[in-house]
Formats: structure tokens, sequence, C-alpha cells
């Protein structure tokens, strides 16, 4: 999410991390952002394609990172990206048996959980949408965390939708970068059915899942975050 910034036709304003820490100051929660967080990464580009080396020893400098950050499993780790807190919440067979006792006490979170568990409660509604579509990830309904999505968006809208044929959306990883008919042919369905109805906005929990829906839909698919950051704003 840091690294590919804003979509075309997206308004240009905050950063994803930006929207984050705004709505966990309003809900009088802090949160820190190491500052050696760059090149920490989740193993999924490696394991997607079956480089089982690079994945092993991406989960394990990343567990490292997790055990100093969270000073020693004393602070929970949020991500922003479902794809990744599924990747890294189910690392630990990979893990060198120092790390496998450092992630037992580690408590990895996706933002979907943190927010409506820790955050909602202290929120208060500004400003709510009429309509809004949302697309839940594969990694998200593998994390068991779409209900938990779709009362953060019911926290700010009067109409949320899930489309029927709401399934994998084919980007997998980057294969949406390298071949983009694969998630044309994959969102056919759930993409005619989100057009065909009135939405005020659209949104996910995943960068590259949002630019395949945004490719699909012609709409723009952001972060849930910022709907709520925009529906709590004074």
């Amino acid at each position: 999410s840091r690294v590919m910034g804003h979509l075309p036709g997206e308004p240009d304003g905050m950063s994803l991390m930006e929207a984050f820490v705004t709505v966990a100051r309003r809900a009088g929660r802090s949160v820190w952002i190491p500052e050696n967080v760059e090149g920490a990464c989740c193993g999924v580009p490696f394991s997607s394609k079956g480089y089982d080396q690079a994945h092993a020893v991406a989960v394990n400098r990343t567990i490292e990172r997790f055990w100093e950050w969270s000073d020693e499993g004393s602070l929970p780790i949020v991500i922003d990206t479902s794809p990744c807190t599924y990747g890294l919440t189910t690392s630990r067979p990979y893990l060198t048996s120092i790390n496998q006792a450092r992630f037992d006490r580690l408590r990895i979170l996706d933002s979907v959980a943190f927010v409506h568990d820790e955050l909602l409660p202290g929120l208060t509604v500004r400003r709510r949408f009429p309509s809004v579509a949302l697309h839940p990830v594969c990694s998200l309904v593998k994390l068991n965390l779409t209900g938990k999505l779709e009362a953060i968006a019911r926290f700010c809208c009067d109409q949320v939708t899930v489309p029927v044929s709401a399934g994998c959306c084919g980007f997998a990883g980057d294969r949406g970068f390298l071949f983009p008919e694969l998630t044309e042919s994959a969102t056919q369905r759930e993409a005619a059915e989100v057009l065909a109805g009135q939405h005020d906005g659209f949104y996910s929990s995943s960068r590259t899942c949002e630019i395949g829906m945004t490719r699909a839909t012609g709409q723009i698919y952001r972060s849930y975050l910022y709907l709520l950051e925009e529906a709590t704003r004074e």
C-alpha cells in the first residue's frame, strides 16, 4: 500500500497510513509506525510463485522485526493489507524454532479486526453515506473478517452492498499486473452486478485487489479506511 500510492482519478489527499493514524487518533488510540518498516515483507510475493526459500527468509526477517517493534509481544501488530495479514498469520511452519516461539507471543491483527474491535467504540460518525459497495478480498474471507468489514461500512453508511457474485478478483499477488486478462475474466459477473447498482463509493482492504476491481468496473476502489476517515471527519 505504501509503494503503490493513489490510482489515477483517486482523490490525491492523505496516504493510507495517514488515514489509519488519523482514525486511530480520533478514537483516542495512538499508533506507532516504525522508522525501519521499509523492506518488511509478508513473503506472499515469493510463496505465490513457489520460491520457498525466499519466502522463508522474508517471513523470518519480518517476524524478527515484529518481535523488536512490539516490545517482545507487548504491543499488537496491525497490518493494513489483508493478504499480507494472512500471509504472516499463517507463516509459522516456515519459521525457525526461535522465531516460532516469538510468533506464538505476537498478536498480529488485520486492520479490519483492529478497527472494528478497538476503534469503532470510540468514534462518532459526522457524515453518513447513502450507499457503498464492498469487495471482500480472498484473504479477508479466509480470516473470517468479512462480517467485520461490513459492520464498519454499516457504521458509516445507510446501505452496504456485497455483490452476490463477489469472489476472487484474479489479481493473485502481481499476476494482474502481468496478465490483466486474468482479472478481466475473473471479475466479469461481479463488475456487472456492481455497475447495475447506484453507489457512492467502492471499498476493499487490499491495494492490488482494489486496482483489479477499478479496472473491471471503471469505478475507483479504495481502502475502507478512507471511508471511515471521511465519515468521522469533523
